[in-house]
């Protein structure tokens, strides 16, 4: 049986570590051994484990690149013979792999920035790759085009959308209106990631006193921590919603929080293919998502969410209280998003297309 190593820099979950989660969840053992290398002492370790993941610990913390991280991977890829290395950002996974004459996948997760590089780098790009990657797998067509900008021949590239365990949501019961002491009059407004100036925070905050002039007790409730707190919760003040905005900070039970929303936010930025929204969909849950990146690849607006543009909180704030307004069309999007999730962006679906790129590499 021909053999897999993932190769992971990060300790913790953060969007690689859960989509490395999912694709092993979902992983056929009876088609390729697989096995993964990343930094001890983490919760990823933890969770890959409980899988029953085999695991090899990397010592030296989390770098892209580091001296020791690449000794460690040769001794594994020579000592248990291992056929392709499939890398999550660790460029000592992708020179171990080429030193030894392996095949080499990486997956990119996010898009890249043509604006921030040089007249030159698209060229560089261009070599690094095609010297160190066999296949570099795209988790959306967005990025699959930010990549082309900076230079990755388009042949390389192979799109792989994000896949989830779909969660069984019958008879489950939220915790989170308990937890908040929120009757169901009130509408709960949702946000998951983390709080960073990218997942636009800032315009969920800056609806919130249009809803309130409709939807006086609503509260948007912002999962997740981050660097980009403060400034949000000083913003809370200015724009006055101080009392109506909850920051329950970093939370492993997401799942049963997201239950009791009545409509979740993506205002994003920029994204790859956010994991949280297929979670929400999953979940039955109406969306209203900004046009950024791989979003409009999921969802179709007015049929299994809602787009606005990024960057406008009055339009965010409208789709907010259209949805709020109506329990038809919250019903409807949530249950077309639940099945767009069930027929397109399951592990499972994930795991086969990215193993029949295996196929192509080791046939």
């Amino acid at each position: 049986m021909k053999k897999v190593l993932h190769v992971i820099t990060d300790t913790n979950i953060g969007g690689a570590g859960r989509y490395l989660l999912n694709l092993l969840s979902a992983w056929d053992e009876s088609r390729y051994s697989v096995a993964v290398a990343c930094p001890a002492g983490g919760e990823l370790e933890k969770r890959l484990k409980d899988l029953g993941v085999k695991v090899y610990l990397l010592k030296g913390g989390e770098k892209s690149f580091k001296i020791l991280h690449l000794v460690q991977i040769l001794g594994i890829i020579a000592r248990e013979k291992v056929d392709l290395i499939h890398t999550h950002a660790s460029l000592s996974g992708r020179i171990a792999g080429r030193l030894l004459g392996r095949r080499v996948v990486l997956t990119r997760h996010w898009m890249g920035k043509k604006s921030e590089m040089g007249i030159f780098r698209p060229l560089i790009n261009r070599i690094f790759y095609q010297l160190l990657t066999d296949r570099v797998i795209a988790v959306s067509r967005a990025v699959k085009v930010s990549l082309m900008e900076i230079g990755v021949p388009a042949w390389l590239i192979k799109t792989v959308y994000n896949g989830i365990d779909v969660p069984n949501i019958s008879g489950n019961c939220g915790k989170l209106r308990k937890e908040l002491n929120m009757p169901e009059r009130i509408p709960l407004i949702g946000m998951i990631g983390r709080l960073v100036p990218e997942k636009g925070h800032e315009y969920a905050i800056r609806a919130m006193p249009e809803v309130l002039k409709k939807f006086h007790d609503t509260r948007l409730v912002l999962v997740g921590d981050g660097p980009f707190r403060p400034y949000l919760e000083d913003l809370c003040g200015k724009v006055g919603v101080k009392d109506k905005v909850v920051f329950l900070g970093f939370r492993k039970d997401v799942e049963e929080i997201a239950i009791d929303f009545d409509v979740i936010l993506m205002p994003s930025l920029s994204e790859g293919l956010p994991l949280a929204l297929l979670e929400s969909m999953a979940l039955g849950k109406p969306v209203v998502a900004s046009e950024a990146g791989g979003i409009p690849e999921i969802i179709k607006d007015g049929e299994n969410g809602v787009l606005v543009p990024p960057k406008d909180e009055g339009a965010l704030a409208e789709k907010i209280i259209r949805l709020l307004t109506s329990n038809e069309m919250r019903e409807k999007l949530g249950e077309n998003a639940r099945q767009t999730v069930l027929s397109k962006f399951t592990a499972k679906i994930m795991a086969e297309n990215t193993m029949r790129i295996y196929d192509e590499l080791l046939k």
